[in-house]
């Protein structure tokens, strides 16, 4: 708030001439002397008066203590080297000009910042950003994430080429000293003497391989991966020195070297979350317990009778009724021998294939010896029991 004070008595007109030669020598009125006590403003009035600022006016103070406060308090500027101060109740107070308030004037020192330190838990430093303007805090934090950034791709490069493999997650084993006419199936009997051969996630074949020369003919060396770490030293210990076809083979630890730059066009692609998941549970299932099949266990593929020879193509493109009546029909002879559950006529084979479900293999045992070889329509059919891999939808 603009505060000014005048002189009691002043009536606050002044001569053209006054105004003239007061603007050629100053730009604006000195103001008097004014200072802030008490929570008022006060300034001088006359040589030994004083005039104090109360609801928008100036009037005369009454307080005969003034003079002695006004000793004590130091002065009120506003100059443009010196901020706006003054002093109430012995504190130094400064004219904030952001907030529009007066605040106390606080040294920034050790015993302040600890104080500021344990009641707010920032540890800012003060003295870094001391002499620095804002556009050089700008440029210096444009500068850090520039340099940032340029570390990031750096790593990301490194990351993109060769990746060692770990010797705890190595289960491969490397074979040397094998006979020259040495098969990949005799390879897998031998290997598999140690432990579960690991497959491939993507394709499914068993990770084993033999090197061969630029002609294709063997060199005499190759490498297996085991699913288990175990099987690997079971490798060393028991097949490192074995008598194969009367040649002394060698088994160690496969070692990978890294060959050529790396291209990442020739970099395999990750499998999926969904592709993991199947892989590691297939995996689990080859090592977990089963219980042992009953002797007299029967596949429930044995339920299933399949009849062939039952009708031909031109019969089915002639008659489109004879699906439903086959179909009727057929469940009328197989009910004879026991519940029957499903049955299915594909009349799109060329077989004439029909498969008829029964709720047991007793009562699919009955149907085949009963119906194995019957003539009907002047053809002898077939029936037999699926073998629970065979599709006849066409």
């Amino acid at each position: 708030m603009e505060l000014a004070c005048t002189d009691e008595g002043h009536n606050g007109v002044e001569s053209e001439e006054k105004d003239k030669d007061y603007s050629q020598t100053n730009s604006t009125a000195a103001e008097p002397e004014r200072k802030f006590i008490d929570g008022k403003w006060y300034c001088l009035n006359g040589a030994d008066g004083f005039l104090v600022y109360e609801e928008n006016n100036w009037i005369s103070a009454k307080d005969d203590d003034i003079r002695q406060k006004w000793d004590a308090t130091l002065p009120f500027t506003a100059s443009g080297s010196n901020p706006i101060k003054c002093v109430v109740d012995g504190v130094v107070m400064e004219w904030n000009q952001i907030s529009q308030q007066w605040l106390p004037k606080v040294d920034i020192d050790e015993n302040f910042l600890a104080q500021y330190h344990s009641n707010y838990g920032i540890n800012y430093d003060f003295n870094a950003n001391e002499g620095t303007t804002s556009i050089e805090r700008s440029e210096k934090t444009e500068k850090n994430a520039a340099v940032q950034k340029k570390h990031k791709l750096h790593d990301k490069k490194e990351e993109q080429g060769w990746v060692e493999l770990e010797e705890d997650k190595n289960t491969a084993v490397y074979v040397s000293n094998l006979p020259l006419n040495f098969t990949e199936e005799s390879f897998i009997g031998l290997m598999s003497k140690c432990g579960v051969i690991q497959r491939d996630a993507r394709t499914n074949k068993l990770k084993i391989k033999l090197y061969r020369n630029e002609d294709g003919t063997l060199k005499g060396d190759g490498r297996c991966s085991y699913i288990k770490k175990e099987s690997v030293v079971m490798a060393l210990d028991i097949l490192d020195g074995w008598n194969v076809e009367g040649k002394i083979i060698s088994v160690e630890r496969a070692k990978f070297q890294m060959k050529g730059e790396f291209d990442p066009s020739k970099k395999k692609k990750k499998l999926t979350a969904a592709q993991k998941k199947r892989f590691i549970e297939s995996q689990e299932r080859i090592f977990e317990w089963k219980p042992e099949k009953p002797r007299n266990y029967r596949p429930i593929s044995d339920c299933t009778v399949v009849m062939k020879n039952m009708f031909t193509i031109e019969q089915m493109m002639s008659n489109a009724a004879l699906v439903l009546d086959l179909e009727e029909e057929i469940r009328k002879v197989c009910e004879r021998f026991g519940t029957v559950k499903k049955i299915v006529v594909h009349d799109n084979n060329p077989e004439g294939v029909i498969c008829v479900t029964f709720q047991n293999v007793e009562y699919s045992d009955s149907a085949v010896r009963s119906l194995n070889g019957r003539v009907v329509d002047g053809r002898a059919i077939s029936v037999a029991l699926w073998d629970g891999k065979t599709k006849y939808a066409m």
